[in-house]
Order: structure tokens, then sequence, then C-alpha cells
């Protein structure tokens, strides 16, 4: 690491709690892989950096000698317009990219709770939103991607192109790595054009069974939403979210086909309070005293509610809900961190659910919880594909699921 890019870490700069001390802001790629090669046959514990958003998720680090920052790697390298398709190098947040996109009518279909986040930290949490309803992951939207490895290699893989095939699959197996197997510099992801208009119907229930029966309605239909979402609030009410997005014509139909299958009080909301309403689907990362996320089967929507609400009931936790009706969603947690054990415990005994994750959390709870759950099958394999990128171990500080 050259000395223009190494600086002491400051209190900025912890992570989960700990301080670094060095801080390496490379400005190239290659100097992003050099930095990367030094710090693994030093044999220093490294984390990489980007909107430093998510610092505080997986398990607490016992030490960080390093972090390397994306800062300096936040260039739009090319917007092929005319191809839908856009190459991104890792530092630049998904803001700044919408909106330097934004002058084509184009966009990056993904949604994220924090503003600073970058385009390298989103597909290494395969960070995702309300849009994944109709666009899927960042993994499903990531067609290129240029890793810098431990060794000081930059290796790419995919394309420019939609209908590129060449290369591993790199881009699927570093989306949701946490930064374990290497450094994201660039990305290339296939976009779609932003819609014409877009309306948002809002059903309100008071009973899980009801919302449960309008959203396998709605799923059943020929409505065709960019977004569907529901949510469950702490007051026990249960709230529907259908988004349509395309011309007025058709919006305006699909809104009235969705108004006669919902049984809820129904209001649609347009322009400044149907980006609020999105906007509070997404704060839900933001607070409460720990985050869970999980998954289920979408014919168990039913069951999930009731056991969200058994958690209720069992006293001493309050439970925010917020997901996909696709089956992918989050939990905000308060109360006191024995009752916040318990709590993950119950979700992960659960048959109906999977995937229980403790994404944010305080350090007596993440010493109580494993954070990534029980160990799976496949973390074995994922286990040697890090010891052949990562041999010596250094990346992400052991915070990751690997």
């Amino acid at each position: 690491m050259t000395a223009d890019c190494l600086r002491p870490g400051t209190a900025g700069d912890r992570v989960d709690g700990e301080l670094p001390p060095q801080v390496a802001e490379p400005d190239s790629p290659q100097a992003f892989a050099d930095a990367l090669k030094q710090a693994s046959a030093g044999r220093m514990s490294t984390v990489i950096r980007g909107g430093g958003t998510k610092l505080t998720w997986g398990r607490p680090p016992a030490a960080v000698d390093l972090v390397v920052s994306t800062s300096r790697l936040n260039r739009l390298i090319a917007h092929r317009h005319g191809d839908l398709t856009v190459t991104v190098q890792a530092g630049m947040t998904l803001r700044e990219l919408n909106v330097a996109l934004s002058g084509e009518r184009q966009w990056l279909p993904i949604d994220s709770a924090f503003d600073e986040a970058t385009i390298g930290g989103i597909v290494a949490t395969n960070d995702s939103g309300p849009s994944r309803h109709r666009n899927g992951t960042p993994r499903d939207l990531v067609i290129g991607i240029t890793l810098a490895l431990t060794d000081g290699r930059l290796v790419k893989a995919g394309g420019t192109v939609v209908k590129n095939v060449a290369g591993y699959d790199l881009g699927k197996l570093v989306s949701g790595s946490h930064g374990t197997l290497a450094g994201i510099v660039d990305v290339t992801f296939k976009l779609v054009p932003i819609p014409q208009s877009s309306a948002t119907l809002v059903a309100i229930y008071d009973d899980a069974a009801a919302i449960a029966r309008d959203v396998a309605a709605l799923d059943a239909s020929q409505i065709e939403a960019a977004a569907f979402d529901i949510r469950a609030d702490r007051e026990r009410t249960y709230q529907l979210y259908l988004r349509i997005a395309t011309s007025p014509a058709a919006r305006d139909a699909q809104i009235a086909a969705a108004r006669t299958l919902v049984s809820g009080d129904a209001t649609v909301l347009t322009d400044v309070a149907e980006r609020a309403a999105w906007a509070a689907q997404l704060e839900t990362m933001l607070h409460g005293d720990a985050t869970v996320r999980f998954s289920w089967l979408p014919s168990r929507l039913p069951q999930v509610l009731a056991l969200l609400e058994e958690l209720r009931r069992a006293g001493n936790v309050g439970v925010t809900f917020t997901g996909r009706v696709l089956g992918a969603g989050v939990a905000r947690l308060t109360g006191e961190t024995t009752a916040l054990a318990a709590a993950v415990g119950r979700l992960r005994s659960s048959a109906d659910i999977g995937n229980v994750v403790l994404l944010r959390g305080s350090q007596d709870l993440k010493e109580r919880v494993e954070v990534w759950g029980p160990e799976r099958t496949s973390d074995r394999v994922v286990r040697a594909v890090k010891n052949r990128l990562d041999p010596a171990g250094i990346l992400n500080a052991g915070r990751g699921p690997i």
C-alpha cells in the first residue's frame, strides 16, 4: 500500500465498535488489489467498506487491522442506454447512480434503506427492497463484475450485454457474500425504463386471516404489480401495499381491478404520499433494538403472521414486520436482550420460516445468538471456495456468514 492511500483510523472508521489502526483508500482497481495482497501477506484482518451503512451487521469482529475503503472508486464507467446496461465502480452510491441514469429515463431497480449505500455494498449484502417483486435482487441484475483478489489479481466475469455468458458467474457468487470472498471493483447491471406513472393501493386490516386471503387473491390475479408488500405494526394492524407502475391508462385499470379484490379499507396513493409510504417500508431496517431477516414460502403467510402475533403475546417484545409477498422480509424487534434472544430462537424453531439472520443487534445480543444461524450443508461448499480465494482468511474479520 502506498503512503498516499493510507491513513490512520479515526472514530468514524469503527467497525461494530472496533477501531482499525489503518484505513486504505485506493484510487485505482490495481491499487485496491495491491492493498488486499499486502493485507493477506501480513495476515491483517481486513474489512472492505463502501458507504459504511452496514458496519454493524454480522458477527462482532475480534479485531480489525485494516479497513479498505472504496470511496475513491466512485465513477460511472459506461452507460449503454441503447442496451439498457451500465457499468459502475463499487464506491458510487445507488442514489448518485440513479440520478445519472435518470437523464435517459432509466434506473437501476434496487431499493435501499440507506441513502449512502454504495453499489459494492449493495451487491455484497444483496440488499433489496420492494422493487424486488418485479425486478429481483441485485444478484438477479448483475451481468458482469470485476473483483480484486487477495493475491493481487483483478478478475472479470460476464460482460456488458444481457445475453453475454462469458466466464464463471462470479457476480452471483459474491452477491450476498458480505465481503468474505473478494473486493468488488465494478459491476455491470441490466437496467429498466422509468415508468410513465405509478400509483399504490393501500388496504388496512385488523385481521391477519383477511389480509392473507386478499394477498392470495391478488397474487393469483392478472394484475402486474411493480411492488407488493405487507406490513404488521405494533398496534396489531395489517397493511397491504400494491404498486402499479405503467402507462396512466393501464395503471388506472389495474388499480380499479385490485380494488375489487381487497376487503380491507382501501385508499390510493400517488406522488409524494406514495413515495413516503414506500420509504416507510424500508425504514424498518433502521430502528429498534434488533433487526431480523427471514424468508418463507408464500403459501405460509398466514402462519408467519400468526407466529409474529405469538411473539407479541409472549410479552416484552415489540414487533414491526415488513415484507415482500413473494416470501422475504424483516422484523424490527424492541425489548430487553433476554427477550430478544428468545424471540430469535422462536423464529428459528418454526417450520414455517427459514434463513433467520440477525442483521443488527447489540453486542450482548450477538454474544447470545449466532448471527447467521445454524450451519447449513451448503456452507461447507462456500467455505471451500473462500479457502481458495482468501487462503489467509483475512476478509471481513470473521463478521460474515463464512
